[in-house]
């Protein structure tokens, strides 16, 4: 499935309007599981089946009758039942309870942002899979507790973000099984209405809406649907540490990383010459907002007993806010991804303004071999203190020492171990190989996203 058979928003899936549209589904579909059970007469079940359009239905007269009733599912169910010719309305909603139809419809949508989301996350990992391969052999620095390390490539930095989206990506699709299943056992969940003939009810709906199937029908088993947002939530938290390192990036002190902008796109009413960064910092919002619900949807996974409305409704909520902005956040991801540009020359001119400390490391372990370790550390870190105390030049301090002068012999030969350029390890590699596993998921993404498309069109 590609974005060209995907509306551009989810907002459309979790309108009021929406919402009554995946309730009457859900009502087809038990009518239909009835009537090939024979639990209702078959007629009943076809005459249902024909009034399942929202269109069809006087919505303000809809909207009237549940502020009156304060039953959003009889008001949907009375009106139903009035459209169906002869006594095929009396079958509608046959032994079903109010919260099997909400949150089963609330999981029919919840499904069809979820594809949407993972098809913008197919495409970021295209994305980052070429950018890993154009810049697999680009020298920076890295950076730890925010001062300059070692020597990588700034492919390696981008092949990091790969993986940790390769593990979102198998979060989504892992937690699909515990999601996206049927409760479906009647008032307090025990099949009181159906008796035993509710488990071959439950199965046949699974089949007609493609959910698994809840062993049992707690109506206040919420957890699936709590885990799904809180790993939306560690979704964002990839997306926002991600986002934070392009912002740092951005900054003029670094300039290692640009975001491409039209020449309209303003930066700043009273200073012309800004350039703002525009979607990282949209990006960075609205990931922030995604994040904050995974401490809300645990609450709403403590409902008491069998059954707890209070509950329930802070859950709606929750699955239509985080259904809208999981698709957002991974729609912003894409978005300023196509808009970066990576700068080689800022990259350069950051790694080579003092490379030679950077070395420190190669020249540890090059002496270690004729002095030891510890003592080549000693020998290593006593010349950083000397550039930092007397202002010496690294390579010049570190020739002072006698085990350097017989290592390398000339001063020159020690510049050329001094060459940050040459010492990113295995970085190069690494990022190769990480576009490569970005293409295969994203591949493997879009043929499981095609899995959904019969119960998501």
């Amino acid at each position: 499935m590609t974005d060209k058979k995907l509306p551009a928003t989810t907002i459309d899936l979790f309108t009021k309007t929406a919402t009554w549209q995946s309730w009457l589904n859900v009502e087809g579909a038990l009518a239909q599981a009835q009537g090939d059970l024979g639990m209702i007469p078959v007629a009943a079940s076809d005459e249902i089946r024909r009034h399942l359009a929202i269109d069809g239905f006087d919505l303000a007269a809809l909207e009237r009758d549940i502020e009156q009733s304060m039953s959003p599912i009889m008001t949907i169910v009375r009106a139903l039942a009035a459209k169906c010719d002869g006594d095929a309305g009396g079958y509608v909603h046959w032994g079903a309870t109010t919260q099997n139809i909400i949150i089963t419809g609330k999981v029919l949508q919840l499904r069809k942002a979820h594809t949407m989301m993972l098809s913008r996350l197919a495409n970021s990992l295209d994305l980052l899979a070429d950018l890993a391969k154009d810049t697999a052999d680009w020298p920076t620095v890295s950076r730890t507790n925010r001062r300059q390390a070692l020597p990588i490539t700034f492919g390696y930095k981008v092949a990091g973000w790969i993986d940790e989206f390769l593990r979102c990506a198998e979060r989504l699709r892992e937690v699909e099984k515990r999601t996206f299943t049927l409760i479906f056992g009647g008032a307090s969940g025990a099949m009181h209405s159906y008796g035993k003939a509710g488990y071959d009810l439950a199965r046949r709906m699974g089949e007609l809406l493609g959910l698994g199937v809840s062993d049992v029908h707690s109506r206040a088993a919420n957890d699936g649907l709590g885990e799904y947002i809180t790993t939306l939530g560690l979704f964002a938290v990839a997306c926002e540490r991600i986002g934070t390192e392009l912002y740092t990036l951005m900054s003029n002190e670094f300039d290692e990383v640009r975001e491409i902008q039209n020449a309209n796109i303003v930066g700043s009413s009273t200073m012309p010459h800004k350039t703002n960064p525009k979607y990282v910092v949209a990006l960075l919002s609205e990931s922030a907002g995604l994040r904050s619900m995974a401490a809300p949807a645990l609450e709403a996974c403590r409902p008491s007993h069998e059954g707890d409305a209070a509950y329930n409704f802070r859950l709606y909520d929750l699955i239509d806010t985080a259904g809208i902005s999981g698709y957002g956040v991974a729609t912003k991801l894409e978005t300023l991804l196509r808009h970066i540009k990576p700068n080689r020359i800022g990259m350069t001119r950051n790694l080579m303004a003092n490379p030679a400390p950077l070395m420190s490391e190669k020249i540890m372990l090059e002496l270690a071999t004729e002095t030891g370790r510890q003592n080549a550390h000693d020998i290593v870190h006593h010349a950083i203190v000397m550039t930092e105390k007397d202002g010496v030049l690294f390579e010049e301090a570190l020739f002072r020492e006698p085990a350097v002068q017989q290592y390398y012999g000339d001063i020159k030969s020690l510049q050329k171990a001094l060459d940050p350029t040459g010492y990113t390890g295995c970085s190069s590699d690494i990022a190769l190989d990480s576009a490569n596993r970005a293409t295969n998921a994203g591949q493997y993404l879009r043929g499981h996203i095609d899995a959904f498309k019969t119960y998501t069109a």
